[in-house]
């Protein structure tokens, strides 16, 4: 079963801001990053509960090659992505589900 994916606002700013950092550090580096994510979301897709919960009921997937995590829930047939983070972020900024 393939499971859908939802993204919260802060998620899609997240993903923004990173793309075009790394676009300022070399061209077409934004595109990378963006291209490791729809890597990663495929693979949520098929199977989410793969990744390790961080806090609970949240899991985080690392991206290959970009030391990014996506921040996510599971609720039935959907996953929601919470937060895309750099790896160095203070864990007190990571995503809590109420």
């Amino acid at each position: 079963m393939a499971f859908r994916l939802k993204f919260s606002a802060r998620a899609l700013r997240e993903i923004g801001e990173a793309q075009t950092w790394y676009e300022t550090q070399s061209p077409g580096l934004g595109e990378e990053f963006v291209a490791a994510i729809a890597l990663q979301l495929k693979r949520l897709e098929q199977a989410p509960l793969l990744y390790a919960e961080v806090i609970p009921k949240v899991h985080r997937a690392l991206l290959p090659r970009f030391p990014y995590g996506l921040f996510y829930v599971v609720r039935e047939d959907l996953v929601h992505v919470l937060a895309v983070l750099h790896d160095a972020r203070n864990p007190g900024q990571w995503p809590r589900v109420r």
